[in-house]
């Protein structure tokens, strides 16, 4: 059996991307428990609908990794007879949904509760298949139109009571399930109004538990950083940029941030006042990132898990002189610049205070 795959869906992938069977559900947040939920036998899309579920299918396939706990195979189950019997799509998308409505304790909100089949390119002319669910908030809208009359031109504004905002904050929630053993995660799952996890009641849903602790994750984003550093070659470096400059950004955002996400950490990281090849550098680490399982997924970051020597930047002069500091060169008080043509290094240190050790 080949090894697991422990990334996400790489961007050939996400970009491969196609909804093969698709149907919604209606929830009512107002209505009797025998009528929570109303079931619909098909549920024809337009273009533009299905391009707004292809990039929310996109946004979640680097969503936070699960797997299934041993004892809940509910829903599983359910994924895999979707897969195999594509003629019980419906009936079994009923089932979900009931599923979904039945967990929730207490008021829900209207809208309405996707279920989908999707494939993707896992290879040249092999494609594979997952299960899509999506919880999407109904939001009321409006619509206008205007008359003459009088010569003025007078709006009419009317309400739209069953209205889907077609805009990423809709969904409420989300989940990108695959049956088979490819890869190390069982459900990538996203969750609105519980970041960076997901509520009970929906993780009670899906049947699921954490592949990875905030700590793992943490220690895998950071020793990621260092080893791409490390392959880059000197003609890919921005002026300046270091293996050492890197890490050291790295190490501060992650002290500094409650909540890792993965834009706001690449571009933590990659500092270039060369846009084109910043953008590259910044494909580069995600791609990087999605390889061991860490682009796209929400934690908490626990800096303190790190061993001291990941924490620590360290450089050595020829004359053998060692600088070892933690964080970025900013932070430190170092600045390194060529001199000579480049042929030597001036290194200065700007401290508060020296202490003599020994």
């Amino acid at each position: 059996m080949p090894s697991q795959i422990e990334g996400v869906l790489n961007q050939v992938q996400r970009e491969s991307l196609e909804i093969i069977e698709f149907i919604f559900h209606i929830i009512q947040s107002d209505a009797e428990e025998a009528e929570k939920v109303i079931f619909l036998d098909e549920v024809q899309l337009q273009d533009k609908q299905k391009q707004f579920f292809l990039e929310r299918l996109q946004d979640i396939a680097e969503g936070t990794q699960y797997i299934f706990k041993p004892d809940s195979v509910h829903l599983k189950e359910k994924c895999e007879h979707l897969l195999e019997q594509p003629n019980r799509f419906t009936e079994l998308s009923r089932h979900i949904t009931a599923d979904f409505s039945d967990q929730h304790r207490g008021q829900m909100s209207a809208g309405v509760f996707v279920v989908s089949i999707v494939k993707y390119l896992s290879a040249q002319n092999e494609w594979k298949k997952l299960v899509f669910l999506v919880k999407m908030d109904k939001r009321p809208s409006f619509s206008y139109s205007y008359k003459e009359q009088n010569g003025k031109r007078i709006a009419i504004v009317e309400e739209i009571e069953n209205s889907l905002n077609e805009t990423k904050s809709a969904i409420q929630k989300s989940a990108l399930i695959d049956v088979t053993d490819r890869f190390a995660w069982d459900v990538l799952a996203y969750d609105r109004t519980k970041k960076p996890g997901i509520s009970d009641y929906f993780r009670g849903f899906l049947g699921v538990m954490e592949r990875q602790q905030d700590s793992v994750l943490t220690k895998t984003a950071h020793s990621t950083v260092r080893k791409w550093a490390n392959k880059l070659p000197a003609d890919k470096l921005p002026p300046g940029e270091d293996v050492n400059t890197f890490a050291g950004r790295s190490l501060n955002y992650l002290n500094d941030h409650d909540l890792f996400n993965t834009d706001t950490y690449l571009d933590a990281v990659i500092r270039d006042e060369d846009e084109t090849r910043k953008i590259e550098l910044i494909q580069s680490l995600r791609e990087a990132l999605a390889d061991v399982g860490v682009a796209g997924q929400q934690f908490r970051p626990r800096p303190d898990s790190l061993p001291k020597k990941d924490r620590k930047q360290i450089y050595q002069t020829a004359e053998g002189v060692m600088i070892i500091y933690e964080g970025d060169n900013d932070t430190a008080g170092i600045t390194i610049e060529d001199i000579e043509g480049g042929n030597k290094k001036l290194i200065q240190i700007v401290t508060n205070r020296l202490v003599t050790k020994g």
